[in-house]
């Protein structure tokens, strides 16, 4: 019987978040009224250049609204970053089985050795949060971290196929 499972996560805001809104608008209120007015050439499309900036800091504002969307098919999950619910951009694909230890991220299985890995996949709402897990494994001769949020349902399926390499 095949396993269908999906998931959505969305990234909380964090003070980066913020601070780069807050730069952006900044920016934009900098060259608009400090900048525009000074350059000869571009002083009558003064107009223009406020409504262009405008919108450029709304677009790189809206741009920090992440989600990360999880679907367990069988034993292979992928993971894709949605950008502002209109662009999706695909992270990983991995099998489960090629996982070398799933656990809790606040458990005894994540040592030191996890924790100086390199290559890191952040997929999740906050690395605060209790329901974080990991998963370690090999992605293009790489060891890789990835960090996500799996449903119950999602534990259950990845169980059949790691259940010595899983601990909940």
């Amino acid at each position: 019987m095949d396993a269908f499972i999906e998931k959505l996560v969305k990234r909380q805001k964090t003070s980066k978040d913020t601070l780069f809104s807050i730069g952006v608008v900044v920016a934009a209120l900098i060259v608009v009224f400090g900048v525009i007015p000074l350059i000869p050439i571009v002083r009558n499309l003064w107009i223009f250049f406020l409504f262009l900036f405008a919108y450029l800091a709304y677009y790189l504002i809206r741009s920090r609204n992440i989600e990360f969307e999880y679907s367990l098919t069988n034993s292979e999950l992928d993971v894709d970053k949605i950008i502002d619910q209109k662009k999706r951009k695909h992270v990983i694909s991995v099998d489960c089985r090629d996982f070398e230890v799933m656990a809790k991220i606040n458990s005894d299985k994540f040592t030191q050795d996890i924790k100086t890995i390199k290559n890191r996949i952040e997929a999740v709402s906050s690395m605060s949060s209790p329901d974080v897990y990991f998963a370690v494994f090999e992605d293009k001769g790489l060891k890789t971290v990835l960090f996500f949020e799996p449903n119950e349902k999602m534990i259950e399926v990845i169980a059949r196929y790691i259940p010595r390499k899983l601990f909940r």
